[in-house]
């Protein structure tokens, strides 16, 4: 991983984005165990469901762990007392708005059937707008 750079606006914004993407990945292994609680262990699909949730969960460590890795080094600048929190912390434009269409899809996915179609699309489409997270979120801390 990249050392953080001493800048707070970058600092602010890499801590966001790493908590940010932990908590998309938290809902999306709960979507995905979710509907594979309502499929039938006999079922041939509960196997891949099962993998499914367990992609998820090791995706969510991975992201703990480069959150972990970046508080550390963050808690090692002398400047770290002075910055905001993370809940005051507003996120980048380019992330702000991946946010917003992952809580959408949450929302959508709350009031429906996870076991339905239309469910399971929804969950795809979280993986999906996790792995833009993490794109947009590397893209703006290269500065792009």
């Amino acid at each position: 991983m990249t050392r953080l750079p001493d800048d707070p606006n970058t600092i602010k914004d890499a801590l966001r984005g790493a908590s940010d993407g932990l908590l998309i990945a938290i809902r999306e292994v709960d979507a995905r165990e979710r509907l594979k609680r309502g499929v039938r262990p006999g079922n041939a699909e509960f196997p891949a469901l099962a993998r499914e949730v367990r992609v998820a969960a090791e995706a969510l460590l991975v992201l703990a762990r480069v959150e972990e890795a970046k508080a550390n080094e963050t808690a090692a600048i002398p400047t770290a007392s002075r910055l905001p929190t993370i809940e005051e912390s507003d996120p980048p434009e380019d992330l702000a708005s991946i946010l917003a269409e992952w809580r959408a899809v949450e929302r959508r996915l709350e009031a429906g059937d996870q076991a339905s179609p239309e469910g399971q699309r929804l969950i795809a489409e979280f993986e999906a707008l996790r792995n833009r997270y993490v794109r947009a979120l590397e893209a703006h801390r290269k500065g792009r």
